[in-house]
């Protein structure tokens, strides 16, 4: 996308005006470098918005509006990552294999670190970005330097090898308790 300097001198009017009360908002609910990131992300999402040129004003409760569903997003992919890893895991002893700038302690059993090794390096990375740190499809594309598409369909086969796995290692642990 072209971005035009009449965009650009708009967004950055904004940025100088209202950065500081959407950082200090997002810093109510996140570390410091995650509440950056969320101010840097409304700001650019800014420069994406369409006929930001025709709105009358762009007051701060709008934009702290953006900031607030981007927090609840996050905060929602975690949840969703945290409950896939406690339906996985149920091996009581975790350890560190997963760091990522938004959870920097993410936990995982042994297991769960076998199964992901078994995926392709595209998709393990792909589940990094997306399900663990949270980013849209179209950022992990452009951190990958891939089609949107090609990111859709890595994480869903991955998570389809995982559950795969999964299902297998359930599967005949309770072959071995019936025997």
């Amino acid at each position: 996308m072209q971005i035009s300097q009449q965009r650009a001198d708009l967004v950055l009017d904004l940025f100088e005006q209202y950065y500081t009360r959407v950082f200090c908002f997002a810093r109510k609910s996140l570390p410091a470098d995650a509440a950056e990131d969320i101010a840097q992300e409304v700001f650019s999402r800014m420069l994406q918005l369409k006929h930001l040129e025709q709105l009358d004003e762009i007051s701060v409760s709008y934009l702290i509006k953006i900031a607030d569903n981007l927090i609840k997003r996050r905060y929602n992919r975690g949840q969703r990552f945290q409950r896939f890893l406690d339906s996985a895991s149920k091996e009581p002893q975790h350890r560190k294999v997963l760091e990522t700038p938004e959870h920097p302690t993410v936990e995982i059993s042994r297991d769960m670190a076998q199964r992901l090794a078994q995926l392709t390096n595209s998709e393990r990375r792909v589940i990094e970005l997306v399900v663990v740190s949270g980013l849209s499809y179209q950022e992990a594309a452009t951190s990958m330097g891939v089609p949107v598409s090609t990111i859709n369909n890595w994480k869903y086969r991955g998570l389809q090898k995982l559950k795969m796995l999964q299902d297998e290692e359930q599967d005949s642990e309770d072959t071995r308790r019936s025997a």
